[in-house]
């Protein structure tokens, strides 16, 4: 008995520690080097598109993705997420973004005055799971994470996700993203998991000392 205590509390630390290293990542770019004409930026998996205006004249600007206010709808927009489906009976329950954003003033030095969002779209009836809305000036490099918990979707959703990086409205001004990472990670463990995980670890060391 106590042996069979042992291992499964070994295996227990052993899955964990395996598992939390795992990740798919869809989408990941400093966006350096690219060329300021450019309409499509492939990051690995998947790509981002321009639309709107700045599809014209490029979507790259000072090293980053750059969406340009001043028409109706500019953004830059990924194809469906394929994979995810996979990934999340593998445990890679969470849709992670990471990144910086920041905001810039428009050509003839108007503030910022309109709002971004970056967005976990549904790609079939154009809303979102779930946003990140920037509505004030945000001059400095400013760190985000977006989370998307895939075992809260039901039906045919899983299928139905794109990323979308978006300005609304008329009003002047650069909406910027750089250092962007998508990937399917392990949730990070509740206080309650590793209580239990530090528990098993405790007992399968006095139960070794005994043995």
């Amino acid at each position: 008995m106590k042996k069979t205590i042992m291992n499964l509390a070994v295996a227990l630390v052993g899955l964990f520690a395996t598992t939390s290293a795992n990740a798919t990542v869809y989408f990941e770019s400093d966006f350096n080097g690219l060329s300021p004409s450019a309409t499509v930026i492939n990051g690995g998996l998947l790509s981002l598109t321009a639309y709107g205006e700045p599809a014209k004249w490029g979507i790259v600007r000072d090293n980053a993705l750059t969406i340009y206010g001043g028409a109706t709808d500019n953004g830059a927009s990924s194809a469906r997420l394929v994979g995810l489906g996979a990934d999340l009976a593998n445990g890679l329950s969470l849709l992670r973004m990471t990144g910086e954003y920041k905001t810039k003033s428009a050509w003839n030095g108007a503030a910022f005055a309109t709002t971004a969002k970056i967005e976990y779209q549904n790609t079939t009836w154009y809303f979102d799971y779930n946003n990140k809305t920037v509505n004030t000036p945000t001059a400095d490099w400013t760190s985000f994470t977006l989370d998307l918990d895939l075992a809260g979707l039901t039906g045919p959703h899983i299928d139905m996700i794109n990323l979308n990086f978006y300005i609304g409205g008329n009003a002047p001004g650069e909406f910027q993203v750089d250092n962007l990472t998508v990937q399917t990670v392990v949730p990070e463990p509740t206080s309650a998991s590793l209580l239990g995980l530090g528990l098993a670890g405790l007992l399968a060391t006095r139960l070794r000392r005994r043995s």
